[in-house]
């Protein structure tokens, strides 16, 4: 098979992908091959490993000899994850000095532009997912994953997988499996100035 890697925002299902799949037999990591280091400029740590699922590698495309799967997530499930994932705020000013706002500054400065948190993490929600989409050799939603997806992108990383083994990492796997920290008081009119194009590009609309 090929090295691949998973990416696009945090927040958009990376650590259900990586769970994905890890049940189908794939030596998969999470923020392990791209992290924090390699968001600052540093090199990917394959290891032993075969893919891995991190935002992080948006920060490295275009990548050599490895296939980019662009997973994206519905923006306001995403803003309201973001907003409400760490205190005060993930996108805050006071926190600055942490690695992740510090590579975000870096690498799309534009969203520290934006006024409220919602904003920013509308921006960023654009910005990183179009980066991750011109490098792809995939976009889809997370929200789509079934079996005849999972067979799809195991394809393109030529993974040898049945459809009942398929079937039943999809089947075993709950969706949920990060959901700490959201703030359900945003709402969509807050972000579709900033999110309304990309989001009917992806698919997506007004809940």
């Amino acid at each position: 098979m090929r090295r691949f890697v998973v990416t696009g925002c945090p927040r958009s299902g990376t650590m259900y992908a990586s769970k994905l799949f890890g049940a189908l037999g794939v030596r998969m990591a999470h923020e392990d091959v791209f992290g924090h280091r390699q968001g600052m400029g540093g090199a990917p740590q394959w290891q032993d490993y075969e893919g891995d699922a991190s935002w992080l590698a948006v920060t490295q495309l275009p990548l050599d000899d490895v296939v980019v799967l662009h997973q994206v997530r519905h923006p306001l499930e995403f803003v309201r994850s973001i907003v409400g994932f760490a205190k005060p705020g993930f996108l805050s000013d006071e926190r600055a000095k942490y690695p992740a706002p510090r590579i975000l500054r870096s690498h799309a400065p534009e969203i520290y532009e934006a006024g409220t948190h919602a904003e920013r993490g509308a921006v960023m929600w654009r910005s990183l997912n179009a980066k991750a989409e011109r490098h792809a050799a995939i976009t889809y939603r997370v929200e789509d994953v079934d079996v005849p997806l999972l067979l799809r992108l195991c394809s393109l990383i030529e993974l040898d997988v049945t459809e009942a083994q398929a079937t039943q990492a999809v089947e075993g796997l709950s969706r949920t499996t990060n959901r700490a920290g959201r703030d359900e008081s945003v709402q969509w009119e807050e972000i579709e100035p900033i999110v309304g194009e990309a989001a009917a590009h992806y698919g997506y609309h007004a809940p």
